[in-house]
């Protein structure tokens, strides 16, 4: 089975996916940025009570914001099947219930760290030479789980964890604002800060992955 080429395909929708959903609020935003149509502005300038269309240029934000959130859910989710399909492949199992057992000989706080301590106990893999550090693939688990697991109700920019935020105190997916605001006179923030997953940083994650698990593949002993 070509999960490798599996992989691809998933990744190029995720792609895809966010360009098609991202484009009518990024269009939008432009458009209130721009004064084209249908947002011209309409108050003369002794009316100002604050930005015209600040409403509708808010929600356009918001939305891709959980655009984003979502997104990297499914790279997540992209990362976490290749892996496991790897594993599996390696360990000589067919079913996915059959890899607990296997995984349990390896310490880890999650699966990610599970997964890599198979990896480097049973394959060539070493992150020494992977062309992905770990922080960078690590980083796309943890600000996942943040943005599923805010405890903020209605929240479309939720905070790092403390865990998060302990590891990685300046996030690969923090929100440049907040993170300026924030920033100690060390260069680190003194607190956790907001996240945001944009178009830029998805595209960078997406090709982490496609890099780090095109290595993975080359280590395999299971031909």
């Amino acid at each position: 089975m070509d999960i490798l080429g599996f992989l691809e395909d998933h990744l190029r929708f995720i792609e895809r996916f966010y360009d098609k959903a991202a484009e009518p609020f990024e269009t939008t935003k432009r458009k209130i940025h721009a004064g084209e149509e249908p947002f011209i502005p309409q108050r003369a300038p002794e009316d100002y009570n604050g930005p015209e269309y600040e409403i509708e240029w808010i929600e356009a934000d918001q939305c891709l914001s959980v655009l984003g959130s979502c997104s990297l859910a499914l790279l997540n989710k992209a990362l976490h099947d290749y892996l496991r399909l790897f594993i599996m492949r390696e360990a000589g199992v067919a079913e996915p219930e059959k890899l607990s057992p296997i995984l349990k000989r390896y310490q880890g706080e999650n699966w990610f760290e599970k997964y890599c301590a198979f990896l480097t106990g049973n394959t060539p893999f070493e992150w020494a030479r992977s062309p992905v550090s770990h922080d960078q693939i690590e980083q796309i688990n943890l600000s996942r789980n943040d943005f599923v697991h805010d405890p903020t109700m209605g929240g479309t920019w939720p905070r790092q964890s403390e865990r998060h935020f302990q590891k990685h105190p300046v996030s690969a997916f923090a929100d440049e604002l907040d993170l300026a605001a924030l920033v100690h006179e060390n260069g680190k923030p003194e607190l956790p800060v907001a996240l945001r997953v944009t178009r830029e940083n998805l595209a960078a994650h997406i090709e982490y992955v496609r890099q780090f698990c095109t290595f993975v593949e080359a280590q395999r002993t299971a031909w």
